[in-house]
């Protein structure tokens, strides 16, 4: 009886044991199926192409429609369409405006889910002033540009290399070439100062870029987070749908590591109101850097409102800058 009653206890915690366990891989399965779905949104939300329409003239402000406007003219302005091969085979395009023959080149590169018509208004301007030539390029998985994954500066940045690559060899070398970028444009053209860019690549042009993509999301994720979402489960969904189905690690994209490591001058340019990447952001950069740098500080200026806060000042900095630069 005894040993019946013992066996029986056996039994008991055997199956004990067999349900924990079960309920263990349950779990584990159920977290897995989180995890993925939950990684999966997220990674779309933030990196899958995203067609942006045009503004609006009809609900624009006057500020806006004045600017837009000009979006528009420049637009349909004679140009050139441009299309190169990334590295990775990814076809880019661009539209290339010439206003005098062997004059300096500005590349540049727009704003996260923007357009480089509309980011390019400024740098249009002033370069149609200098009689610069300039080259507005869409971005990766952005307007006529291929790629359905945006991977927030990782492969962007040999983008820069290419289109610069691109302009040495048809414009040849001895035309000077500067890149320039805003938001995440800027944040791109920094990241790519430390790699194999040519030498005809006599300056880059930051207007409020930052420091890092995943310093940008942990900022900035309460606009991207699904309904009802946590920051911290959104960070860590973050981090693996990028790694997952992404691809890619956003640790790669350094600004301040890349400045620290390159001797082409460095020129930034931000607003002291920008609170979606703030000012300590573009000082630590500066402070990163290594080569010939300069910093002009916006007073009053939001994100990427530069040019509209200090038009003259911020047409002078960039002036300068090239022209000093130029051989």
């Amino acid at each position: 009886m005894k040993q019946r009653v013992k066996q029986l206890a056996i039994t008991e915690k055997s199956v004990k044991k067999k349900k924990i366990v079960a309920v263990v891989i349950i779990m584990f399965i159920f977290s897995i199926i989180i995890l993925g779905v939950g990684s999966k949104l997220v990674f779309q939300k933030i990196c899958e192409r995203r067609e942006t329409a045009w503004p609006d003239l009809g609900t624009a402000d006057d500020e806006q429609y004045e600017w837009l406007t000009e979006a528009y003219k420049i637009k349909q302005k004679n140009n050139e369409k441009i299309v190169i091969l990334a590295s990775d085979g990814t076809k880019l395009e661009g539209h290339y405006y010439e206003r005098k023959k062997n004059a300096p080149l500005v590349i540049f590169f727009h704003g996260f889910r923007s357009h480089s018509y509309v980011d390019g208004v400024p740098i249009y301007k002033i370069a149609q002033k200098e009689k610069w030539n300039v080259l507005l390029v869409s971005m990766r998985a952005h307007d006529e540009s291929e790629g359905n994954i945006f991977t927030l500066g990782v492969k962007e940045r040999y983008d820069c290399v290419d289109w610069a690559n691109w302009a040495a060899k048809h414009f040849g070398r001895e035309t000077p070439i500067f890149l320039m970028g805003i938001s995440m444009g800027g944040a791109v053209v920094t990241m790519s100062s430390d790699l194999d860019l040519p030498d005809s690549v006599c300056g880059i042009i930051e207007d409020s870029g930052f420091t890092t993509s995943t310093k940008m999301l942990e900022l900035n994720c309460k606009s991207s987070l699904p309904k009802g979402m946590p920051v911290e489960v959104f960070k860590i969904f973050a981090d693996v749908g990028i790694k997952l189905w992404g691809g890619f690690d956003l640790k790669e994209a350094d600004a301040c590591k890349a400045v620290s490591q390159t001797k082409i001058p460095i020129l930034i340019i931000h607003g002291d109101m920008d609170n979606l990447a703030p000012l300590y952001m573009a000082k630590e950069i500066y402070n990163s850097c290594k080569s010939s740098k300069e910093i002009y500080i916006v007073h009053g200026a939001g994100h990427a409102e530069n040019y509209k806060k200090d038009p003259e000042g911020y047409e002078k900095i960039i002036t300068t800058f090239i022209k000093e630069r130029v051989p």
